[in-house]
């Protein structure tokens, strides 16, 4: 009763010129990407650090047996840190896939709202699972259904809150995302810092803050979740007649769930495969992609389908370059960086990213309006080849850095891995948003959900090569390791520069 009325009046209230029921999406978002970046803050360094330190504990660890089974058939022995480095991808990968399919299934079956319940329960399954060591393998399983579900659910009730054509959309869409970066901030303080310092107070061991970082984690989820619930009714209501009939919802579930595990098991048995067989299906999946783009009948469509699968393609290397932070860089920030003068703890490395997003993306937006004013717009592909380029040039930071570490094995100053990021960081904002809104302003309207698609496989493909090159890291020498990013970086940059007069008259030169 309380409840109802306190909504009842906030429905019409505005905050900031917004409605009410945008800051209990931005408070649900705030919270669930706290507890997502603050498990995958932990994860890669929770493996080589803990988990598969001692064989008899990761022994124990349900299904990391099979795991390791399918992985060394196709890429031989692996070590500890090739190991993690290959979870790593595999998770990054499919955690950007499932989205895909959790799209579906709100269309056609629960709706938005109940998709965002259901996602955030199982992400919390997951994340308090990841508490249990030897729950590890299926935990990963859950958080990846678990995401698919919420990610692409909450973010379209955002543009729901206006009419068609209201000026304040974008601003709304500005402040979500305010959110989104607020909780990728303080997730490592919460995950990590917070678990560290009550392990310390309580006299618990300090391996035990592994497992509590995951729990807080949970918590998070559960934060997310019980906001969205308690501000429920001021969110816009939904057309629920949109939905499939009730006797065709089961089956377009389980199509739906058979379709994301079947290609997550497929994946899995590619990777078992000889190399020349691997070769056999990536030259047939190309070779159905040209079929696909050929029979589009409309000429101009066509040509515009083929210039953004050639942008989708050079997106895979930036993701593969971009989630090293996760991966291999985190590593490196772990070994080499020296956060105790600022009694930091490597994980708060995590932080950075989302730091300069919240203090730059209102900077760069403005510098573009200015720009575009004065008569100076840069054209949507040569944004996106600045933004590899300085993906790339983040890494030739690192061996420039590596060069202060003596003999003694000093750390490197923080200053370092601040330049890193920030470059990684201008290259996203160069790169993630503006493709993403090509697509939707370029793809012919009957072929949108498609493209759609194809820039989803594309960061899903870029995700699971992060950790395949990342595999890399302990077999090589850091400055090679990092070279080869910084050349990754440099030859998609390049290609989008030469490619960028082609493709802007194919999709247009005002774009």
């Amino acid at each position: 009763m309380v409840q109802a009325k306190i909504n009842e009046y906030l429905k019409g209230k505005q905050f900031f010129g917004h409605p009410a029921g945008l800051f209990i999406l931005f408070f649900a978002e705030m919270w669930e990407r706290m507890s997502y970046y603050g498990m995958r803050a932990l994860l890669v360094l929770y493996m080589v650090k803990y988990l598969f330190v001692d064989p008899s504990r990761s022994a124990e660890v349900l299904g990391i047996d099979t795991l390791r089974y399918i992985l060394e058939t196709g890429f031989g022995p692996l070590d500890n840190q090739p190991f993690a480095s290959h979870i790593y991808g595999l998770y990054t990968g499919f955690v950007y896939l499932s989205p895909f399919f959790g799209g579906i299934l709100a269309d056609k079956i629960w709706g938005k709202r109940k998709s965002v319940y259901v996602g955030g329960a199982l992400m919390a399954i997951g994340h308090f699972l990841m508490a249990f060591e030897n729950l590890f393998v299926p935990a990963l399983f859950f958080l990846i259904l678990g995401n698919g579900a919420f990610k692409p659910n909450i973010s379209t009730q955002v543009g729901a809150l206006y009419k068609e054509g209201d000026s304040r959309r974008d601003g709304a869409f500005t402040i979500f995302y305010m959110g989104i970066n607020i909780g990728a901030f303080i997730s490592p303080f919460l995950c990590k810092n917070l678990a560290v310092k009550i392990c310390e107070v309580m006299g618990y061991s300090p391996e035990f803050a592994w497992h509590l970082g995951f729990s807080f984690a949970g918590v998070g989820m559960l934060l997310g979740l019980l906001t969205y619930h308690i501000g429920r009714g001021l969110l816009p209501d939904e057309d629920l007649t949109r939905l499939a009939p009730v006797k065709e919802r089961k089956p377009i579930f389980f199509k739906t769930v058979a379709g994301l595990l079947g290609i997550m098991a497929g994946f899995m048995v590619l990777l078992m495969l000889p190399t020349v067989l691997q070769a056999l299906v990536i030259i047939g999946v190309i070779a159905a992609i040209v079929y696909a783009i050929k029979k589009v009948e409309n000429k101009i469509d066509r040509s515009k389908v083929a210039a953004l699968v050639v942008l989708c393609v050079g997106t895979i290397l930036f993701w593969a370059i971009f989630e090293q932070q996760g991966n291999a860089l985190q590593i490196w920030a772990d070994e080499k960086a020296d956060w105790a003068r600022l009694g930091l703890q490597p994980e708060n490395y995590q932080s950075l990213n989302p730091l300069f997003i919240f203090m730059f993306a209102p900077i760069l937006d403005a510098w573009w309006s200015l720009r575009s004013a004065k008569g100076y717009k840069s054209s949507s592909v040569r944004k996106m080849a600045i933004g590899a380029t300085l993906a790339g040039f983040g890494f030739l930071i690192v061996p420039l850095a590596s060069s202060f570490i003596t003999v003694d094995k000093s750390l490197v100053n923080m200053f370092w891995l601040a330049i890193t990021t920030w470059m990684f960081t201008m290259g996203e904002l160069y790169l993630s948003p503006i493709g993403l809104s090509l697509v939707t302003k370029v793809a012919p309207a009957r072929l949108m959900s498609m493209m759609m698609g194809m820039w989803f496989i594309s960061s899903f493909i870029g995700g699971y090569l992060a950790g395949l090159l990342g595999s890399l890291y302990s077999s090589m020498s850091n400055n090679s390791f990092f070279l080869l990013f910084a050349v990754l970086g440099g030859a998609v940059g390049v290609f989008f520069f030469v490619a960028e007069k082609k493709i802007q008259t194919i999709i247009g030169n005002d774009i």
